[in-house]
């Protein structure tokens, strides 16, 4: 009943039980929405128009702010993004371009380009030498070797992935 509206690396806490389960938690809910109920007693409004959240996790419908509701599908794409850089080690989008952008294109950008599948984004690295140690810390992180990597992410998870990310949020999954 509480959509986030931030999920992102930061906000997820892992913590481990008694017999070394990992356990993940969701922390920092400032902005949070209330689906159906009040969270607390001191309600925050947001204004209409006003972008709220970390673009590089943003949906394209919270990046619009057209004053649409919003609902559990903004956090899956958000979740989709954090999957994304777990798989790859990278954003979906250029951290730098997207920040260095006006507002408005920033806006564009989340709701209209189309991020590489993850394979994708591993197999067409630029070959610069920073580009090349990336990748190799990138698969050593995950045991494996860059041919395999990409083939492991061509099966489902490229799938899962994108379904994540779709543009139109009845597309996405409709829960975690």
């Amino acid at each position: 009943g509480v959509l986030h509206r931030d999920l992102k690396p930061n906000n997820i806490l892992v913590t481990y039980d008694a017999e070394g389960h990992a356990i993940p938690k969701v922390i920092d809910f400032g902005i949070a929405k209330a689906l159906n109920q009040r969270l607390s007693e001191k309600t925050i409004f947001t204004e209409l128009g006003q972008m709220i959240g970390t673009p590089e996790y943003m949906s394209p419908e919270q990046a619009e702010m057209s004053g649409q509701d919003i609902d559990t599908r903004t956090d899956i794409y958000s979740l989709g993004v954090v999957l994304y850089v777990l798989l790859t080690g990278m954003l979906p989008f250029d951290s730098r371009a997207l920040r260095s952008a006006a507002y408005n294109e920033i806006q564009r950008m989340i709701r209209e380009t189309e991020p590489p599948k993850p394979s994708t984004r591993l197999s067409t690295m630029p070959a610069s030498e920073e580009s090349a140690q990336e990748l190799r810390n990138i698969v050593r992180a995950r045991r494996t070797d860059a041919r395999a990597m990409t083939g492991i992410l061509r099966r489902d998870l490229d799938w899962v992935v994108m379904r994540c990310l779709a543009k139109e949020r009845e597309r996405r999954y409709p829960s975690a």
